[in-house]
């Protein structure tokens, strides 16, 4: 058995899996072993990058010495109850054991809180996150950012996704099923409606991928009856993309547009910087920890109540509400500046390979795990 393990949804097409990728990714790259758990074991086989990458990692139980949780909270039952069933109770309680939650509010939720001080620390992938959960907990909470580590196994042009060659391409992905109202992606919408009103005649053109929902769902709809209003200036993809697909996807955008209301990290423009892409994305969450104004464009807000039903826990909570006509000024700025777009592109990447590659992230993970280890 490793003397490290993670635990998550490895193979998995989440953000949460994507979690556990991330930091198994930024172990390898400073040779600290580790195996992976896959709690479920539902979704092996599903995509063969993910098999390849991490196939041979996996383990069928918890480490006695250090695991490493990269679950939320409200997953801890059943997830123990998993483990426990594969006879890794005793390891969970002779071991170190660290829990990786996202979040994505400033309080975090004191049900979840306490839960998590079953844990002996807690990580938390943005200084944004650290906050929250810090003032929630008595557990030591130790700021631990993401790695942003993306590998494009093959090569897919803008004609794989039926994107026009010579437009300038603003992008955005979101979840129907996974409280739309964070993501905020109808801000997006009315800041590419009033860009293309504003350069009637630059060539344009708006990608937005979205999942769930069902065909009658009144947000869906609207979204749809937007793009379609849109015209040759917009498309939706709605199909299952592959991970490659995805990777590709952002790489074929020129700015990755998020006027998200909160954060807990924000992969999409951290992968769109990795990429040499602009992102433009709200000045508010977690995203700041790899967002500056020098390698990207911040957003003005200002801050709102959330709305009821909007988020989980979300009553007497505050979140973001982004400025449109500020996200306009700045797409216009790119559109006018394509020198300007690639050179704010180039330093983004630069800005991501040395802050937030899987080596700078490993480290990091690295030293904490010695000190642990240390007593």
């Amino acid at each position: 058995m490793s003397d490290l393990v993670l635990v998550g949804h490895p193979f998995s097409a989440i953000g949460m899996a994507e979690h556990v990728r991330s930091a198994q990714r930024a172990l390898k790259a400073v040779g600290v072993k580790a195996g992976l758990v896959d709690i479920y074991g539902m979704d092996r086989g599903k995509d063969p990058d993910f098999e390849r990458e991490f196939g041979a990692d996996v383990v069928k139980g918890l480490s006695a010495k250090t695991n490493l949780f990269c679950i939320n909270a409200d997953e801890v039952e059943q997830a123990m109850g998993v483990l426990d069933h594969l006879g890794s109770a005793p390891a969970f309680q002779s071991a170190h054991n660290i829990i990786y939650p996202a979040w994505e509010l400033a309080r975090y939720p004191e049900p979840w809180a306490r839960i998590l001080e079953r844990f002996d620390e807690v990580w938390a992938p943005s200084a944004f996150i650290r906050e929250a959960i810090a003032e929630a907990v008595d557990t030591p909470v130790v700021h631990m950012p993401l790695a942003v580590e993306m590998t494009v196994s093959a090569f897919l042009g803008r004609r794989h996704f039926g994107i026009p060659e010579n437009a300038f391409v603003c992008f955005f992905f979101f979840d129907f099923s996974s409280y739309a109202e964070r993501k905020n992606p109808f801000a997006m919408l009315e800041a590419f409606e009033r860009l293309a009103a504003l350069r009637p005649d630059a060539p344009l053109h708006a990608v937005v991928k979205y999942k769930g929902g069902k065909d009658d769902n009144p947000g869906r709809r609207a979204l749809e009856a937007r793009l379609a209003s849109l015209g040759s200036r917009a498309q939706a993809i709605t199909r299952e993309l592959s991970d490659n697909e995805i990777k590709n996807l952002i790489r074929c955008a020129d700015a990755f547009v998020s006027l998200h209301r909160s954060e807990g990290f924000g992969r999409g423009p951290a992968e769109a910087m990795l990429m040499g892409r602009a992102a433009v994305a709200t000045a508010y969450s977690g995203n700041l920890d790899y967002m500056t104004p020098r390698t990207s464009r911040l957003v003005d807000y200002k801050l709102i109540p959330v709305a009821d039903g909007a988020y989980l826990h979300g009553e007497g909570q505050v979140w973001a509400d982004a400025s449109v006509d500020h996200a306009v000024t700045l797409l216009a700025a790119l559109v006018d500046d394509p020198a300007e777009a690639r050179a704010l592109g180039a330093r983004a990447k630069r800005h991501i390979r040395t802050h937030f590659s899987a080596r700078a992230i490993g480290l990091r993970y690295a030293g904490r795990l010695e000190q642990i280890a240390g007593g």
